[in-house]
């Protein structure tokens, strides 16, 4: 019976083994995806390429969080946090305007300090529209990948066998770590990468979501890159609307890595952890808490007295007698 209790809980397997059975199974839906991606795109265009091999990858991980949530912990993939429900479209326009307003701030500063000067690039309206499609898709699916990687299922059971703090301080860790095979990358930008995690994790934490880590995620990737001109944790994009030329102190800019390796980043990263961790207007909808968390038991209802009539002899027995 202990045995047993060691894997079992509530009738279910206890959150730390699931979280464990999760891991090769995202490792085994990416190798899935780029095998099938390799072989269904091999005669695309290197852009369709790229663009493609996201898309098998979230089909592949959806894939595997819908096996995951429906076998283990028998509730539909939505728990995962990419449901249509609740305030979904809320959150994620929140995120896409939190995201670019954070990026556009360390731009900005930058500006305001000398340390870059951005023009407008010289093209046609179809140039502008074609790359900001492209990218816009590529770098949306981009950060959806990463989302339910670093704050999907194998984040949220880790979360519930060892609590958010261990959670967020060792995805985050492995969220910087994996961009150490980026070009140009320092110590900085590793620690900023990790910090990074962060805020997206909490922006989780209080939705039960990931639309709103989502959102913020690919808009500042996208406002950084397409925007700005900016390199995108140590990627050039090939085409923004403004140019780009940065020639102050590295610490600050981060130089060849992006604003991710500086501290103008750090602090607007920081400030922005603050923020959506107290904001009032940050929270788990019913809709959202009733697929994680399951219905919330109907409260009892206080019986209802209903008098019934008097006799005519009980009702003479409260009257006081005639003297």
């Amino acid at each position: 019976m202990n045995a047993v209790r060691i894997f079992i809980a509530d009738g279910k397997l206890r959150p730390i083994w699931r979280f464990l059975l999760s891991i090769p199974m995202v490792i085994l839906a990416m190798l899935v995806a780029g095998m099938v991606a390799g072989f269904v795109l091999a005669r695309a265009t290197p852009q369709g390429r790229v663009v493609g091999a996201q898309l098998f990858a979230l089909a592949a991980l959806l894939a595997a969080f819908k096996l995951l949530t429906s076998l283990l912990d028998r509730r539909p993939l939505g728990s995962v946090g990419l449901a249509f429900c609740g305030r979904w479209y809320l959150e994620l326009g929140m995120g896409l305007g939190f995201g670019a307003l954070m990026i556009l701030t360390v731009g900005a500063l930058e500006q305001l300090l000398g340390a870059a000067h951005f023009t407008v690039n010289s093209a046609s309206p179809g140039q502008f529209a074609g790359w900001g499609v492209g990218l816009l898709v590529f770098l949306f699916v981009a950060a959806t990948d990463e989302e339910l990687i670093f704050r999907g299922y194998p984040f949220q059971r880790l979360a519930d066998a060892l609590g958010p703090a261990a959670a967020v301080a060792l995805f985050s860790g492995a969220f910087g770590l994996v961009h150490l095979r980026n070009p140009d990358h320092t110590w900085l930008s590793t620690l900023n990468t990790m910090l990074v995690g962060v805020p997206l994790a909490v922006a989780y934490l209080r939705t039960r979501a990931l639309w709103l880590p989502v959102g913020i995620h690919f808009a500042w990737n996208y406002f950084q890159g397409f925007g700005l001109g900016l390199p995108v944790s140590g990627f050039g994009v090939p085409f923004s609307v403004l140019r780009a030329e940065v020639a102050g102190n590295q610490l600050l800019t981060g130089g060849a890595y992006g604003p991710e390796g500086g501290l103008l980043a750090t602090g607007v990263i920081v400030a922005a952890t603050v923020y959506l961790a107290l904001s009032k207007r940050i929270y788990i909808s019913k809709e959202m808490r009733t697929l994680v968390f399951g219905p919330t038991p109907a409260e009892p209802v206080a019986e209802t007295v209903v008098p019934r009539e008097l006799t005519a002899e009980q009702a003479n027995s409260d009257r006081p007698e005639s003297s």
